[in-house]
């Protein structure tokens, strides 16, 4: 399914870039977003490079055919940005981008984009259902719903790590974050999620020293239009002003409210300051982490599962000794210790068994 997937999400930009095209009286097609068709010329938007986009004018004496988007062709655009997310344990997340694919459906039921737009709706519906029922998907891989209550700290924490490496956003990383180490923060992931973490606490200082300088220039523009404006008309712009500020720390209020402590980056002072504060503090307190000796212990708890699948007990028994060392907490300890007795039970009965007397 995931392989099949991805074939028809790599079909739908190609599907749409071709939409607008101009062919050239020597036989060159242009392919990208027609801007304007005037008397003269042709302003056309191209893709120079996979990251840069650029204009560029053509001469009407120069053109043969102009080939413009129809309108499903324009609304398939939304659906071809569409990205079904690798990992997901909720399927709002499903719903939402069946929003936007089922009113194209009904909309445009007669258009050339149909197939890959119910090829898309289809695997968005069949994946909300196994989500619906209780699985997970990581990193593109389906974990059953027995195994999220049997194993639920390993998989709850692959989970959270997964959502912090599927996303660019420092506040959601760190967010994800923060649900990591409340709930699995004694899963293997953790110690890679203290890395990341701290990563994404480095972004955010940089991105609020970045939100200070749109503030101040954003202050000095408002102070500018209140000298600028009427009596009646300052009334309204500050009223407008408090509205904002109110607005700000409404939604800061909110965040707290869920339990959580972060939220995004807005252009308000206390707000700035108060997240400053907050990424300080978590500088700090990950800085004591031994995250490096947690993540060894896992490399050790590895080592021995494998060692006890080949018969090599003394050593996993070592190994387990070696992570338990390094992380006493850490949730597989009790599973590998557990598995280490029952392999060496097994050896134990498998030794007696040629001393058995022969039977009469």
């Amino acid at each position: 399914m995931q392989k099949f997937l991805s074939v028809i999400l790599a079909l739908i930009p190609l599907a749409a870039s071709g939409a607008e095209w101009i062919e050239l009286k020597d036989g060159t097609k242009v392919e990208g977003k027609i801007l304007s068709v005037g008397a003269d010329s042709v302003l056309i938007e191209m893709q120079e490079s996979p990251t840069i986009r650029g204009e560029k004018s053509y001469a009407r004496g120069e053109i043969s055919k102009i080939q413009r988007a129809t309108q499903d062709d324009i609304a398939f655009e939304e659906i071809a940005a569409l990205s079904i997310p690798p990992t997901a344990d909720d399927p709002s997340l499903h719903d939402a981008l069946l929003d936007k694919v089922r009113p194209f459906m009904k909309n445009y039921a007669y258009s050339k984009h149909m197939p890959a737009a119910r090829q898309l709706a289809s695997t968005l519906e069949a994946e909300r259902a196994r989500l619906a029922a209780g699985e997970v998907k990581i990193d593109g891989l389906w974990v059953g719903a027995d195994a999220m209550v049997s194993d639920k700290t390993e998989i709850g924490g692959r989970l959270q790590l997964s959502k912090m490496k599927n996303t660019a956003d420092p506040v959601a990383v760190l967010s994800g974050f923060e649900t990591l180490e409340k709930s699995y923060g004694n899963s293997s992931s953790y110690p890679e999620g203290v890395a990341l973490a701290r990563v994404a606490l480095g972004q955010m200082r940089g991105s609020l020293t970045r939100a200070r300088a749109d503030l101040e220039r954003k202050n000095r523009e408002q102070q500018q239009g209140l000298q600028l404006a009427s009596v009646d008309r300052r009334a309204l712009m500050e009223k407008g002003i408090e509205q904002e500020k109110a607005a700000t720390q409404a939604q800061i209020d909110r965040t707290k409210q869920s339990g959580k402590k972060w939220f995004p980056i807005l252009l308000d002072t206390k707000a700035l300051d108060e997240l400053s504060k907050l990424v300080d503090s978590e500088e700090a307190r990950l800085s004591k982490i031994d995250a490096q000796s947690m993540a060894s212990a896992v490399t050790a708890a590895g080592e021995a599962k494998q060692q006890i699948a080949d018969g090599r007990l003394a050593e996993a028994k070592l190994s387990i000794e070696r992570a338990r060392t390094l992380w006493p907490k850490y949730a597989l300890l009790a599973q590998f210790q557990e598995s280490l007795k029952k392999a060496e039970s097994d050896a134990a009965l498998k030794t007696q068994e040629p001393n058995k007397p022969a039977e009469q």
